[in-house]
């Protein structure tokens, strides 16, 4: 038995290392999306943002206000002349805000009259337009707070009282799992692994479909001495292998290159990449059972996984969504390996009521594959596909 699957593993590991076209895939393509990702915003958040001001005001207090905006790490600001070139510079994506400092800005500020600072930017990018409007409010209230301090101390009251009568009541803010909101962190975590299953679906529909449309499956199952695990495991197992070590140097990257927070076990974390990688495995064998050409199953496998990420409900919140979506989500593996990993992984819980549920969904996922191995078997027989 052994004999045999080493046999079917290292003649698959020829066809792998004999097909250039597929060297590029396995090994250049996750190579790329580690580099990519890796340094993709590898300060963690986006620096310097090009921001258009108009000041219709010119004066210290208005000069001193851009002062401050531009000193901030996130924006770059760059003055304009009029409204009109503020805003076509905005739709022209030359800058992803607009900040108006209005006339008798400073004349209203030392009448205690009402004023007000006007900031519009482009809501199709919603992170770098989150970003710009938090600093541009702190920003304002920051500048406003000094001016009331400082009129507060004109009037005889100490440094201490007019801080008081500024901020009543101070908040100490304590960030958890990334104390330093880095994008990078965040991203990171579901982005690589999110392709790196894409690709494992893919590459698993594409070893156990080839053999059908190349009409050689009778030759699989008979090289197995017409035993399907043998087949099977003969088949995969150079994926997996491949695979699971990309999991590693992606875990290795995630936690210890790119600094990720991490309170679980490395070993665990790589357990469960392990586990979505099966799953993989099984779901692709279903899929090839199925369907009743190469194509399909491998467009049917693409987009499974690709919605995964769609669902998954990491950069829009799940209990945001449709009640009927919360549940669909869980149709998708990706979802239980990611919320999984990042109780486990990133917040170091350790076998919560979810983590249950969501090794019960793995174990469902794992049943499709053991519906495949007989519908697969019957395909090797066959030895191809119908069409």
């Amino acid at each position: 038995m052994i004999k045999k699957i080493l046999k079917i593993f290292l003649g698959e590991w020829s066809h792998i290392f004999s097909t250039p076209r597929l060297l590029v895939v396995l090994f250049g393509i996750p190579i790329f999306i580690f580099a990519f990702y890796g340094s993709l915003m590898e300060k963690g958040v986006p620096t310097k943002l090009p921001v258009a001001i108009l000041d219709q005001d010119k004066t210290p207090f208005s000069r001193q206000l851009g002062m401050m905006l531009n000193a901030t790490s996130t924006i770059d600001l760059k003055n304009v002349n009029n409204e009109l070139e503020g805003e076509s510079s905005v739709r022209r994506n030359d800058s992803f805000a607009f900040i108006i400092i209005p006339k008798n800005f400073q004349r209203n500020i030392e009448k205690g009259n009402y004023t007000s600072l006007y900031c519009s930017y482009n809501g199709q990018y919603l992170l770098s337009g989150a970003i710009i409007f938090k600093s541009f409010q702190t920003v304002a209230q920051t500048f406003m707070a000094g001016i009331v301090l400082q009129t507060l101390e004109q009037k005889g009251l100490s440094s201490a009282e007019a801080m008081s009568s500024i901020l009543p009541i101070n908040a100490d803010i304590h960030i958890l799992y990334n104390p330093y909101t880095s994008y990078s962190y965040y991203l990171s975590i579901a982005f690589i692994p999110m392709a790196l299953q894409i690709m494992a679906m893919i590459m698993s529909i594409y070893t156990f479909g080839l053999v059908l449309k190349q009409n050689r499956g009778l030759e699989l199952l008979n090289q197995a001495g017409g035993n399907i695990y043998i087949a099977i495991i003969g088949k995969i197992l150079p994926y997996t292998i491949i695979f699971f070590s990309f999991g590693f140097l992606m875990n290795c990257l995630l936690f210890y290159k790119i600094g990720t927070p991490f309170r679980g076990s490395f070993i665990g974390v790589n357990i469960l990449f392990f586990v979505l990688i099966l799953i993989c495995h099984s779901i692709a064998l279903f899929i090839v059972s199925i369907t009743t050409s190469f194509r399909t199953a491998l467009t049917i496998g693409g987009d499974y996984t690709a919605l995964a990420f769609s669902f998954a409900g990491y950069t829009f919140p799940a209990l945001g969504m449709n009640q009927f979506i919360q549940y669909l989500c869980y149709i998708f593996p990706y979802t239980s390996y990611m919320r999984f990993m990042v109780d486990y992984g990133v917040r170091g819980v350790i076998f919560s009521h979810a983590q249950k549920i969501y090794l019960i969904i793995f174990a469902v996922f794992s049943l499709f594959g053991v519906i495949g191995i007989p519908l697969y078997h019957k395909k090797l027989k066959k030895g191809h596909y119908d069409v």
